[in-house]
């Protein structure tokens, strides 16, 4: 028992000596967090913070958003544990370093252990983003969309100026079908000074589900931006249609067909909402009108050989109604003819369009139903090819 006691004794001076209290050390800090040692690094960059003088010093704050960022980012999961809020203790970290470096002139800045180069604040925001840019970038390529957007909002906190975070998010999020979501990040994308189109489609599709005269003007805003994007006025008209303010788009064409003649995407559009309307002779009139001032139009093409093929489209959905009786036999003989003769009308038109645009899918499937209605062997041969050589034969 006495020799238990003498061994207790011996221990009790070395438990007291490692309970010291850390004493705070602004370079410590640093070079335990460049050596990875986040746990130790973490407990030194705490007490520096609640040392009164250090707790002053804009390198402090830095340091422990250095610190507090690599926890939150870092694969191991004992680290990780150490700090559940760490994110947002990062940014408040860095907020702090910023107010307390504001009047000097100097960028705060650590120098890297390897190359002996400055590393800017401004590079270690860059980083962060980055960081979780990439993260949210492949979990949208899992379809993980929650996570992807948790990732691209930490983006948009690390680096609240940036366009890119918000660009991603309005995808992910309108892929998510969280339109309203989307809607709100391509705004914030336009308002930092993104350029992409892209985002007036998410916005003027996620107006169009509640309000669509909504749709309309961002659409019509957008094409002030874009006016040479031909998507757009397409959006708008589909829109007008949909709200029975047809006469209202075709008005508007015509008018401003007065004061540009020879406007072919004016019009393909007057083209295009009579085609909407069921006009299709006046549909075919404005294509025609639109080829003549460029015969390359492939858009005015396409609008074309599809009016020229809605007649034949009617037969044939004529004929399906029929019933097996003899009367029905007849009738379905006669109309036959009459289709055969309007698919002669239109096949030209759509093959004027393949030769415009060879790989466009929709005109190979028009040309495949057409040379098979007709029996045109050589025709339905020719398409199988193509579809081969796009890959488009499974």
């Amino acid at each position: 028992m006495k020799k238990a006691i003498i061994l207790l004794v011996a221990v009790l001076p070395m438990a007291v000596v490692a309970q010291k209290p850390l004493k705070p050390n602004l370079n410590k800090a640093l070079s335990l967090w460049q050596s990875g040692k986040l746990d130790e690094a973490k407990q030194m960059i705490d007490v520096c913070e609640a040392d009164p003088k250090l707790s002053l010093d804009a390198k402090t704050w830095f340091y422990s958003g250095l610190i507090y960022s690599s926890l939150d980012t870092t694969q191991n999961q004992n680290y990780k544990s150490l700090a559940p809020n760490a994110f947002d203790k990062a940014l408040a970290s860095f907020a702090k370093s910023d107010e307390l470096n504001k009047n000097s002139k100097n960028e705060l800045f650590y120098t890297d252990k390897n190359s002996f180069m400055p590393v800017t604040k401004t590079m270690v925001i860059d980083r962060m983003s980055g960081h979780y840019l990439n993260q949210g970038a492949a979990a949208y390529q899992e379809d993980d969309f929650k996570t992807a957007l948790i990732n691209f909002d930490r983006a948009q906190k690390v680096k609240p100026e940036d366009t890119t975070s918000y660009f991603y998010a309005g995808i992910v999020a309108n892929a998510d079908e969280q339109y309203d979501r989307a809607s709100n990040y391509m705004k914030s994308y336009l308002k930092n000074g993104g350029t992409a189109v892209e985002a007036y489609y998410v916005m003027i599709n996620a107006a169009s589900l509640t309000d669509k005269a909504k749709a309309i003007e961002i659409a019509r805003e957008a094409k002030g931006k874009y006016p040479k994007n031909v998507e757009l006025p397409k959006m708008e008209i589909q829109y007008l249609i949909e709200l029975d303010r047809v006469q209202e788009a075709k008005a508007g064409l015509e008018a401003a067909l007065k004061n540009e003649p020879n406007n072919v995407v004016l019009h393909y559009f007057l083209a295009y909402t009579n085609f909407k309307m069921g006009n299709y002779e006046a549909a075919k009139a404005s294509c025609e009108n639109a080829l003549k001032i460029d015969p390359n139009s492939y858009d005015a093409q396409l609008l074309l050989a599809k009016s020229y093929f809605v007649d034949a489209e009617a037969i044939k959905k004529q004929m399906a109604s029929l019933g097996i009786s003899e009367a029905d036999k007849k009738k379905r003989f006669e109309l036959d003819k009459v289709y055969v003769e309007k698919l002669k009308v239109a096949l030209p038109y759509w093959e004027k369009a393949e030769k415009l645009n060879p790989n466009d899918s929709e005109v190979l499937d028009a040309l495949y139903l057409i040379y098979g209605d007709l029996d045109n062997q050589v025709g339905i041969k020719r398409i199988e090819k193509r579809y081969k050589e796009l890959g488009l034969d499974n």
